[in-house]
């Protein structure tokens, strides 16, 4: 808690307990004796705060680790031991005060017993906030780290299947692999310098999206293989790193050539601040009736979905008619 706040409440305290016991002690009931009044309200103000910060600072923690039981006679034996050390200073003062008069000695006992609940009430309450404060801030840095964790568990993925690629090209043409090696260099800057805020702009995560795919085009021959259909402009939308290529990287990774093309369609568009994706692929079940739906890629970007925007996602994943087919939308900022 900000020392501000504590500053705060332990002054609304006191000037209400100042206020009353000013009202109090210069009421003809309390103190008959004008002569007497402004010590006696000087006396007790050194009284409340005496019990007030000795349960502040100390007796809280009984109370904290639950024995509530000795908290209890503990607060009832300081009470009644504090109002004896400071009665006979009020006898010292005014020397007609009656001492063994339980019509003032009782009320000071109670009182000083509720000024201590007090005093470990605000102390109870500024810990209370500090334990919140404290486990938010644990979460922050826990989810940090579970989405580092995840972000590393991706990249590598992306990062293998597309040197395959590559070494594939390099056989069959050169000059097309050197394009490539420039191309995933551009990628692999963008994974490293730019993915590591939590969000990235949009536009150039479609970008990286859009040199992903060029990569891998080049492993079917025939153009309406493909089918891909993305926004032209998405200015001012912001998204999590490499949130959608696993959808992607799934699609090239399991596709069926020997179908009716086109064998991939990826569409992606925005509406305000709404993204609607869309990914099918033909796919061979007889050798992805698990692995298609149950893989790490997936199974992190569903843990993402759900880390960073929560209760902001619909995700369908279905498969019909060997036909692979995932739709998310997702509200972004």
């Amino acid at each position: 808690m900000k020392n501000s706040l504590k500053i705060l409440i332990h002054s609304i305290f006191w000037i209400v307990f100042v206020s009353y016991n000013i009202s109090f002690t210069y009421s003809e009931r309390a103190y008959p004796l004008a002569n007497y009044r402004l010590i006696h309200l000087i006396i007790n103000t050194i009284w409340a705060i005496t019990i007030f910060y000795f349960f502040y600072f100390h007796s809280i923690k009984y109370f904290e680790k639950g024995k509530l039981t000795k908290y209890l006679l503990f607060s009832i034996i300081s009470s009644i031991i504090i109002t004896f050390l400071f009665f006979p200073i009020h006898k010292l003062i005014n020397p007609s005060f009656d001492f063994y008069n339980l019509r003032y000695l009782i009320p000071p006992m109670v009182g000083s017993f509720i000024i201590a609940q007090c005093g470990s009430l605000v102390k109870g309450f500024e810990n209370w906030v500090n334990d919140i404060k404290h486990k938010a801030e644990l979460e922050n840095q826990n989810l940090k780290n579970e989405l580092d964790l995840l972000k590393s568990q991706i990249n590598p993925h992306f990062l293998f299947n597309t040197i395959n690629n590559i070494d594939t090209l390099i056989r069959k043409a050169p000059d097309e692999a050197s394009n490539s090696l420039i191309a995933l260099s551009d990628m692999l800057r963008y994974m490293i310098y730019e993915t590591n805020n939590q969000v990235v702009p949009l536009d150039k995560e479609l970008e990286y999206i859009q040199n992903f795919i060029r990569l891998q085009k080049h492993r079917y021959s025939k153009p309406d293989f493909l089918k891909i259909d993305l926004p032209g402009d998405c200015q001012g939308l912001q998204i999590a790193p490499l949130l959608l290529l696993p959808f992607i990287e799934n699609a090239f990774k399991f596709v069926a050539t020997d179908v009716q093309y086109p064998a991939i369609e990826l569409t992606i568009s925005c509406n305000e601040n709404l993204l609607m994706f869309s990914c099918k692929n033909y796919f061979n079940s007889f050798t992805t009736s698990t692995t298609h739906t149950g893989g790490v890629g997936l199974e992190n970007v569903k843990r993402r979905l759900e880390l960073i925007y929560k209760d902001r996602y619909t995700l369908n994943i279905s498969k019909n008619n060997g036909i692979f087919h995932v739709e998310l939308n997702l509200e972004l900022a």
